[in-house]
């Protein structure tokens, strides 16, 4: 059984409800419209036997409608109008590499299908127009040179040219961003699935460089390492779009059943079975690119199972253990402690742990604190204290906020006409730079151990007298006992005793309270970055808290025996 058999049923779907749409094209970004004409480009060529039936090209036509709205959407310069992203060479290369796909599904048939000759005859002209600008176009995100590259080599294997080669060795020559770990830059499996993997693939291949897939066995040794119980790859580390949910296996599978079968790895090969069948995004394009990768026609090898045990992404700062019937993760690798700000393109999620136990998922635990609105606990330390017995970890955090002097003589102004400068938690005009800092400290420390039917969390902050709240955020599904409600911020709050939350007949334990009240609110506070904008990062889900006040220790034992 090859990857088509399975992830055709749902690409089958996909083109049925293209067939069905009645969506205005002019409505469709480019990189949609190719994508849709790719669906039933490749659904044709899929159900076209090889013999001299013929399938109704009425899939061919509808495609045909979309492509001529996509060329009308190319600039002069050859990339495309349209999206956040304005004439953008790397969005461009998205398109034009489903463009070159199709190209090669079309081949075999241009001569002989006339309907299939008229849409390459287009497809051709959208690639002539593109390829300047792809061959000297710049991009803004470190995936984007390896799309660029691929789309070249896409070109490349249809209308060979030097210039093209010497174009991609110019990006290769920067390195593959990826750390010894298997984690791409971006530290997002959104990415490493959809571009720096796939682009590495292709790049082998074309290039005649098998050199070139050691970065994607890598990348998938680490997805590997990362998969969750529920069939996800977890995202807390990552830098993108998806840090602050969930993503699904499904969009890794033409790249585990690719490497499974190449190098006959029978790990990938249990995970690329059930990839393939998973849920995924745009499988009637997925199916279609699959069909230009022999690889993906051969059945896998027997599956085996994934190993328990413990793995240390050491660049990222994150700890995965796996267990029969338990997964936790720690992270301690946010980016924002190190650059003072939360952005696009850093890890801002303060999430340092996870718990998956049967039904129950604890998807969130935060700390946060009453300290100069620097927001959560952010750890920028883990330290793996012992792993052999049980595993022991040990999460540090020191902020420092404060007040400041009147300046020296010699740098004050008459006319009070000072710098605007940033002070760590907001802009003045005061020429922070040059006052003295009277600094308040606060030092937290999380020490975690993964015991047998418990992970047990001593909190230990130092410095300030100021009041915490640890958030344990649990997906939805279930129901709590044993808390109640914080009269002052209507959050629940386990003041006292153990509480529990069930999913089903499976149950996780959390406590002992430790009080509540004014002096020690339940509350969550995501920082200035966002408590300005009037904005949150608190995650979905069911909250409960469990509060106290700095200095001091307390120990909050997860219960999760089964």
């Amino acid at each position: 059984m090859g990857f088509l058999d399975l992830v055709g049923p749902a690409a089958d779907a996909d083109a049925a409800r293209l067939r069905r749409t009645d969506d205005d094209p002019a409505t469709l970004q480019h990189r949609e419209l190719m994508a849709r004409a790719l669906t039933l480009v490749g659904a044709w060529a899929r159900n076209r036997p090889g013999g001299t039936d013929r399938p109704d090209d009425a899939d061919l036509a509808t495609a045909h409608g979309w492509v001529r709205h996509l060329a009308a959407r190319q600039s002069p310069g050859g990339t495309f109008v349209g999206g956040d992203n304005v004439l953008s060479p790397p969005d461009s290369a998205f398109t034009v590499n489903d463009v070159c796909d199709a190209l090669e599904l079309l081949a075999p048939h241009r001569a002989t299908v006339p309907a299939a000759g008229a849409l390459a005859d287009d497809l051709d002209g959208i690639v002539h127009r593109a390829t300047p600008a792809l061959l000297t176009g710049g991009v803004h995100t470190p995936n984007h040179r390896w799309e660029i590259s691929a789309a070249l080599a896409r070109v490349h294997r249809l209308l060979p040219d030097p210039a093209l080669v010497e174009r991609i060795d110019a990006w290769l020559a920067e390195g593959p961003d990826i750390d010894d770990d298997g984690l791409w830059s971006e530290r997002s499996p959104n990415y490493a699935a959809a571009v720096s993997c796939p682009s590495f693939l292709v790049l082998a291949e074309v290039l005649g460089r098998p050199a070139l897939l050691d970065p994607v066995r890598r990348s998938l040794d680490a997805t590997l390492a990362l998969l969750l119980p529920d069939d996800t790859v977890e995202t807390v580390q990552s830098r993108r779009q998806d840090q602050s949910k969930p993503f699904g296996i499904g969009a890794f599978a033409p790249l585990l059943w690719h490497v499974a079968v190449l190098d006959g790895r029978h790990d990938l090969a249990a995970v690329a079975a059930r990839a393939a069948t998973a849920e995924m995004w745009q499988p009637g394009a997925v199916a279609a690119r699959a069909m230009t990768d022999p690889l993906l026609a051969q059945p896998l090898p027997g599956g085996d199972p994934l190993p328990v045990g413990t793995t240390a992404f050491t660049g990222a700062r994150l700890v995965h253990v796996r267990e029969a019937d338990r997964d936790v993760v720690l992270f301690a690798g946010s980016d924002v402690p190190a650059q003072g700000h939360v952005r696009s393109g850093l890890a801002n999620s303060p999430t340092f742990l996870r718990v998956f136990a049967g039904s129950v998922v604890l998807s969130d635990v935060r700390l946060s604190r009453e300290f100069f609105g620097l927001g959560p606990f952010r750890p920028t330390e883990l330290d793996v204290l012992d792993v052999l017995d049980d595993g022991r970890f040990r999460l540090t955090e020191r902020v420092t906020a404060g007040y400041h002097q009147p300046l020296a003589a010699e740098t004050r102004r008459p006319l009070g006409d000072y710098d605007l400068t940033d002070e760590g938690r907001f802009s003045a005009s005061m020429s922070f730079g040059d006052r003295a800092l009277d600094s308040v400290a606060l030092t937290t420390t999380v020490d975690v151990a993964v015991t047998p039917g418990e992970v047990v969390l001593d909190v230990e902050t130092a410095g300030a007298d100021v009041p915490w709240s640890l958030q344990l955020t649990f997906r939805a599904g279930g129901t709590f006992s044993g808390v109640s409600t914080d009269a002052g911020t209507g959050e629940r709050v386990l003041d006292a005793g153990t509480g529990s939350y069930r999913v089903g007949s499976d149950t996780v334990t959390f406590g002992p309270g430790n009080g509540s009240g004014p002096g020690q609110p339940a509350f969550y506070a995501p920082g200035q970055d966002y408590a300005f904008l009037g904005g949150t990062d608190r995650p979905d889900g069911e909250h409960v808290h469990v509060t106290g006040r700095s200095p001091g220790r307390t120990r909050i034992v997860i219960g999760t025996a089964r």
